[in-house]
């Protein structure tokens, strides 16, 4: 079986780069460190290009504190696409805001033409999805919410290290929300996410309010919560950071192998990566006929796959509603199929689409 992803290391890495890291945190009972935790801070910040970055749990606590650290909540509206991990909505529910969504374009992206007429006078922000390690039309993005006067927020989680531009994300907006969950391309060993900023007010506030709202061990300044990276975690990612480029480096190289063979198969369509963006792959999705009975048959064969994502947000149950008008959306959620790439080799994708081409060939 091709399984979608394989989270394990493998032994040589672990005994050489990891155990070494650990074991002094063990062995000195540093787990909840300011020390470690600032050092990939900064280097996660340089890595970004922007001045500061504050490691969190999660990356839908980065996009809670994001939300609040600019006095968004109750009454106030959020714009954002329903093509995502519901932690994106979850987040703007969270803080008592309310999401508008827009739809998307033949890349799954946020669809620019819609919106400017999704503004109203609740908007606040905007929260472009950077999806798949593919990255919104920050360019035109950014000067709606300018001329509005609005917040824009990346919602990083699936994009470290791709870039707009030549401009990486988390330096592409007010604040940048990345996830560090072990799927993600820089992965850590647990929950784990991160905020970026060139905003020094926004930092103060979100490292009050991951701690408890304390401005020191015995003054709290603000209701907050308990929202730190552990030492764990963030040595082991700070590793991993210096390996990232050479990650990118070869879901990059799988893409173009799965890109020359594709083009081929005519009921395949593949996502076009414009020549300003660089494209990550922290998933490779392509948009077929008969989906469903695709994946059915791929299994069958040896090949695992997933759907991102099969229900819309709009969708579900806590966001359901009639109003939502978003045909590119749902059109696209009955198409999508999300192909293996972390864990494959070349003769792994050629068996994948020549697979893909016989069950075509077969219809």
């Amino acid at each position: 079986m091709i399984k979608y992803v394989d989270l394990a290391i493998s032994e040589e890495e672990y005994e050489k780069e990891i155990s070494p890291r650990i074991k002094n945190i063990f062995l000195n009972g540093s787990f909840i460190s300011d020390d470690i935790v600032e050092e990939f801070e900064k280097n996660f910040a340089s890595y970004c290009g922007c001045k500061y970055a504050v490691a969190l749990n999660s990356g839908t606590d980065a996009l809670i504190f994001a939300l609040k650290s600019l006095n968004i909540g109750v009454g106030d509206e959020v714009i954002t696409v329903s093509n995502s991990f519901i932690a994106t909505a979850n987040a703007i529910s969270y803080v008592g805001a309310s999401s508008v969504f827009v739809d998307i374009n033949d890349n799954l992206l946020m669809d620019t033409t819609k919106l400017e007429k999704a503004i109203t006078k609740k908007t606040k922000a905007i929260i472009p999805v950077q999806l798949m390690g593919l990255v919104c039309n920050m360019d035109k993005i950014n000067e709606i919410a300018k001329k509005h006067n609005l917040y824009v927020i990346e919602d990083a989680a699936q994009s470290i290290g791709s870039k707009f531009e030549n401009k990486k994300t988390g330096n592409l907006a007010d604040i940048g929300c990345f996830s560090l969950h072990p799927l993600k391309n820089l992965s850590g060993v647990t929950d784990g996410g991160i905020i970026t900023t060139n905003n020094k007010e926004i930092v103060n506030y979100v490292k009050q309010i991951r701690n408890h709202g304390l401005i020191n061990r015995d003054e709290q300044n603000m209701v907050g919560r308990v929202s730190r990276l552990n030492s764990l975690n963030a040595i082991t990612l700070d590793y991993r950071l210096t390996k990232l480029d050479s990650i990118i480096k070869g879901r990059r190289e799988s893409a173009g192998i799965y890109n020359k063979l594709l083009n081929n198969i005519k009921e395949v369509s593949l996502i076009t990566v414009p020549n300003n963006i660089f494209h990550t792959y922290h998933t490779y999705i392509i948009k077929v006929d008969d989906r469903d009975k695709l994946k059915k048959y791929l299994f069958n064969k040896g090949i695992e796959t997933k759907i991102h994502y099969p229900i819309p947000i709009h969708e579900q149950r806590p966001f359901k509603d009639d109003k939502w008008n978003l045909e590119k959306t749902m059109f696209f959620s009955k198409k999508i199929l999300t192909l293996p790439i972390s864990n494959v080799n070349a003769k792994d994708i050629e068996y994948i689409c020549n697979t893909i081409s016989k069950f075509y060939r077969n219809q």
